[in-house]
């Protein structure tokens, strides 16, 4: 690894937003990704009555065996996918997932390497979640940006993929629903996309912790139900967004055994596995899945409106409704901003309005800001007042 290592522009926002916030100053926090919601009850119940067991050993490297099967029972029953247990690892949180993928394919072992001098590369589609491009750096890979456009509602094309591939590619990197944006692909889009990395002879890894949280009645879409490229396919998953649990710091990887054992290994030489009491509250979160998703779900679509709502009011503005996820994207242009890059543009907003946003570049795509609508309603509500009465004041 060379170079400077840069922490996540959205951790680092989050964390200067909670030192106001420790400093008792009143901080709207639109920056930070996740579903700001009570844990559901019999999911810290489950933890609790574990915990009051007193036997809390080593976990399993890959996972309480009962978690994986349930795990890869929902994904099977409402995706279409067809993995079985021992296709799937519990790891702490979906991002860890990635680490581990990337610290394998990556690696000097990495099967998708000719020659174990060779670089490989990792075509990652912008606007991208921040950490994609860092953690292909950490593990010595190559990120290879590949640019999409507002005006193709940033969704990544076949034919954008083939112009952007050279013969060191080997995996892609692909976010459905996505962060930042909200997009959120069909399955005629998806199927040419698989078609086409199955052409180039792409792994992909599809990041799909965001297919819970789908507002429209559009069809989520997971690349794991196209089996027919079931070996070339590694499905992340988390119950960080679908259960309201991202403290408790829980993810799962879908891929062939092959992989599953390697990430185990890796596993027991780093984490040695997820907490026994985290992985009892999921096995819990499982097993109501479709009460407490239908839940979550329903409350984020209600915080997405009054946040839209919200610009509507002391904006004018009607801005994009996002199909999914929990983010309004949008350029500083369209709220008025001139004449301040988006960078400069979120730390006077933070250090002066006290509203904490996330800067499009720290995303690939400078000039736009991410607001999240994860958040309570006072703060939705109070965040867009206080971010156009800032504008307003810039602009003067």
């Amino acid at each position: 690894m060379s170079g400077k290592l840069q922490a996540s522009v959205t951790v680092v926002i989050n964390s200067i937003a909670q030192a106001k916030k420790a400093q008792g100053i009143r901080v709207f926090n639109l920056s930070v990704g996740e579903p700001k919601l009570m844990t559901p009850e019999i999911v810290r119940q489950a933890a609790i009555k574990f915990v009051e067991k007193g036997d809390i050993p080593y976990p399993s490297p890959a996972g309480e065996p009962k978690l994986r099967k349930l795990a890869t029972d929902w994904m099977n029953a409402k995706y279409a996918t067809s993995y079985t247990a021992d296709e799937c690892i519990i790891v702490t949180g979906g991002k860890f997932g990635i680490y581990l993928l990337l610290e394998y394919l990556c690696g000097q072992n990495s099967p998708l390497k000719t020659n174990p001098t060779d670089t490989v590369g990792v075509l990652i589609p912008a606007p991208y979640w921040v950490s994609y491009p860092a953690i292909t750096k950490i593990m010595n890979g190559k990120p290879i940006i590949i640019n999409t456009t507002e005006a193709g509602e940033w969704k990544l094309t076949p034919e954008i993929l083939k112009a952007s591939y050279t013969p060191d590619c080997k995996i892609m990197m692909l976010n459905n629903a996505a962060n930042p944006t909200g997009v959120l692909y069909s399955r005629a889009e998806l199927k040419a996309l698989m078609d086409t990395a199955h052409e180039l002879g792409l792994t992909v890894i599809s990041d799909e912790v965001y297919s819970g949280l789908v507002y429209t009645d559009d069809e989520y879409v997971s690349c794991g139900s196209f089996t027919e490229y079931k070996d070339n396919i590694i499905v992340v998953q988390s119950t960080s967004k679908t259960f309201a649990m991202t403290g408790w710091r829980l993810g799962y990887v879908l891929a062939n055994k092959d992989i599953i054992t390697t990430l185990s290994a890796l596993s027991t030489q780093s984490t040695t596995g997820v907490s026994l009491i985290c992985q009892h509250g999921a096995i819990a979160a499982f097993e109501n899945a479709d009460e407490i998703v239908a839940e979550i779900n329903s409350a984020m679509k209600h915080r997405r409106d009054i946040f839209l709502n919200a610009f509507k009011e002391y904006f004018g503005l009607e801005l994009p409704v996002p199909k999914a996820a929990l983010y309004v994207w949008t350029s500083l242009e369209s709220l008025g901003i001139h004449g301040i890059n988006d960078e400069e543009f979120c730390i006077k907003l933070l250090e002066e309005a006290n509203v904490a946003a996330v800067p499009g570049s720290g995303f690939g795509q400078a000039g736009y800001v991410r607001l999240s609508f994860g958040a309570g309603e006072d703060d939705l509500v109070g965040g867009v007042k206080a971010l156009a009465d800032f504008v307003k004041q810039l602009n003067k």
